[in-house]
């Protein structure tokens, strides 16, 4: 058994090779990024051979096709090695050999590897995502040079005939025109793209059932569907659905010590894709009807607007909804539960049945519960003191 760790640099790959009793039998401080070059080297150590290196550069390739020649590979983040072995030297072969050792003593951080097709369908999406946040800001810049005119434009989309119409007539001044102009050659070629892109997204969720079902939830398009299923690959690797929250990066961090304990932000350690997949998709869940949209009209009652969108569990709740349906099987649309009944007593003593609401009212506002229970105090003060001056009178003096 041999454990190599490879360091990767744009320019050379820096390899170390032990044994397993930790003694080094190659190193290659500057070893090309050829594949025939890797495999050749790799070639003259003994085998079986167990690779490891992070998750940074090329990795997706190297690994693919380390794989392809009957290799093991395994990929750590590198943050985790950071964590595990942080040493005051560090210099390339340091660092090749300290991946190596961790190999041997099975203290290697691995994380998932997709399989090919995932990743292949995570470049498709990631790349329309790109696309469309440029056509965004170049209509953001086009919308900046009408501001600065003190032009508003019509309700009409602006990019559309008329909106197009009413541009071409706008008095801009001659340099704002002509990077109006520029501005909107780009916005139609990216469209076209854009366009292009979206026939292979619909024609890669075709047949697919997982698309099928999360498309059944308000907010979710065939886009956002394909990209969850993309981003969380195996659903399996996630014991509960607080795992794949947390792996979205929308759980708030947690300081405990000495029986002090603050919550704060959420965690930037996360897969950036799916926390802003998921957050494009409360947005509009939200205002369904369901746990999301209950919660959010919670908070918007209790802490108001600005506090309610910025909140933390809406988008929590949204990723464990996305999340569950992936292990069940049927429709993502939330059943409705079975009504529970109480009983109550009539005049004739007969039992007639009520229901409850699915959901539990918000409780009311801290004030106005304040100054009932004052209320209701203060009345019963009277009434004690009522009491007690019409048993005095019954009495009489005392001697």
């Amino acid at each position: 058994m041999t454990f190599v760790g490879f360091d990767l640099h744009k320019r050379y790959i820096t390899a170390c090779a032990l044994n397993p009793a930790g003694e080094i039998i190659a190193e290659m401080r500057q070893l090309s990024t050829s594949l025939e070059a890797v495999l050749a080297w790799l070639g003259a150590l003994p085998g079986p051979v167990t690779i490891g290196l992070e998750a940074t550069l090329y990795w997706e390739w190297l690994a693919t096709r380390l794989t392809e020649h009957a290799h093991t590979v395994r990929v750590a983040h590198a943050f985790h090695v950071k964590l595990i072995w942080q040493a005051r030297a560090k210099t390339d072969p340091i660092d090749a050999r300290k991946l190596a050792e961790l190999l041997r003593v099975q203290l290697f951080p691995a994380i998932w590897i997709p399989d090919l097709d995932t990743r292949r369908r995570r470049h498709l999406l990631r790349g329309r995502a790109f696309l469309v946040r440029e056509r965004t800001r170049l209509k953001n810049r086009i919308h900046g040079h009408l501001m600065a005119e003190n032009l508003v434009p019509p309700g009409a989309d602006l990019y559309g005939k008329g909106g197009r119409a009413w541009l071409a007539t706008a008095p801009l001044s001659p340099v704002l025109r002509a990077q109006t102009e520029r501005l909107l050659t780009l916005h139609d070629a990216l469209t076209v793209e854009i366009v292009g892109l979206d026939g292979d997204v619909k024609r890669a969720a075709k047949g697919n059932p997982m698309v099928k079902q999360l498309t059944t939830m308000p907010g979710v398009g065939v886009f956002s569907a394909l990209f969850v299923q993309a981003e969380v690959g195996s659903i399996d690797r996630f014991r509960t659905s607080h795992e794949l929250a947390a792996y979205a990066g929308l759980v708030p961090t947690t300081r405990s010590s000495g029986g002090k304990t603050a919550h704060g932000g959420l965690g930037k350690a996360s897969n950036r894709w799916l926390k802003w997949i998921l957050v494009e998709i409360v947005v509009t869940l939200k205002l369904a009807p369901g746990p999301v949209g209950t919660y959010y009209r919670h908070l918007l009652r209790a802490k108001g607007k600005p506090k309610a969108q910025a909140a933390p569990d809406p988008r929590h709740r949204a990723c464990r909804v996305c999340g569950g349906p992936r292990r069940a099987s049927g429709s993502a649309r939330a059943r409705s539960p079975r009504r529970r009944t109480s009983s109550r007593a009539t005049h004739d003593g007969a039992r007639t049945q009520r229901h409850l609401p699915h959901s539990t009212p918000a409780p009311r506002h801290p004030v106005r519960c304040a100054a009932s229970t004052s209320s209701v105090s203060a009345d019963r003060s009277a009434a004690v003191r009522a009491a007690s001056a019409s048993s005095l009178r019954q009495e009489g003096p005392r001697p």
